[in-house]
């Protein structure tokens, strides 16, 4: 492995935006889901519930947190609800699969998702049986990231050393903690990002695709 990555035992991944592409447009669905179910809940119109939606998750990290924390949603029925998305335009992806296959080390998942639906995504993905576990928002106690406490949990009950460790992800918010922990931190940038600004002293990479990086990293100990 490449001399910056040789320490690296545990690689860890986030799962929407980071292991398949914007262009496949799973989130916008989410966010639908979201709406429809916020709508239904209160019996409003579809302007107001985007409005709720979007306000709960800036002040509580996700529009679930608002609805568990105000109104006291069951959050298994809600997530079970908006991930009732259309993965078919996620399409298998056989060349990031070798990539982490051949990564030295633990790989796990760790999303504000659930692991019912990373499942689905892992599976359309072609990425199935290759991760160790999946860190997901009920094993975080429904804080999601960046809240450090997930990230303390993530280690603590997966027995994970942070500084023989790495973590990928698309929001680059998220990686503050991972950083503050002693991880390195790739951050998978996208058209259009901006949650970037005041994040950069915490990000060790910036990567346009996560199979060609790992291409890239695992190519210079071919090429030595």
């Amino acid at each position: 492995m490449q001399q910056a990555f040789r320490h690296i035992d545990t690689w860890i991944f986030d799962l929407d935006l980071t292991l398949y592409p914007p262009e496949a447009n799973i989130m916008a669905q989410v966010r639908e889901r979201i709406a429809l179910f916020v709508q239904d809940f209160f019996k409003i119109g579809s302007q107001e519930a985007h409005l709720i939606r979007y306000q709960y998750w800036q002040k509580y990290g996700t529009t679930l947190g608002g609805l568990m924390r105000e109104h006291q949603v069951d959050p298994h029925g809600y997530l079970d609800f908006v991930h009732d998305v259309d993965l078919s335009l996620l399409s298998p992806a056989p060349v990031l699969r070798a990539q982490i296959e051949a990564l030295p080390g633990r790989k796990l998942i760790f999303t504000n998702a659930d692991a019912p639906y990373a499942h689905r995504v892992l599976m359309a993905r072609g990425l199935d049986n290759l991760f160790e576990d999946i860190f997901d928002i009920h094993r975080m106690d429904h804080l999601p990231k960046p809240n450090p406490d997930s990230y303390a949990a993530l280690c603590a009950e997966l027995e994970i050393n942070a500084k023989t460790s790495l973590f990928v992800e698309d929001s680059a918010h998220n990686l503050v903690p991972a950083k503050a922990m002693g991880m390195k931190t790739i951050w998978v940038k996208h058209a259009g990002e901006a949650d970037s600004s005041g994040s950069v002293g915490h990000i060790d990479h910036e990567i346009a695709d996560v199979a060609e990086w790992l291409s890239s990293i695992q190519s210079i100990e071919r090429a030595l």
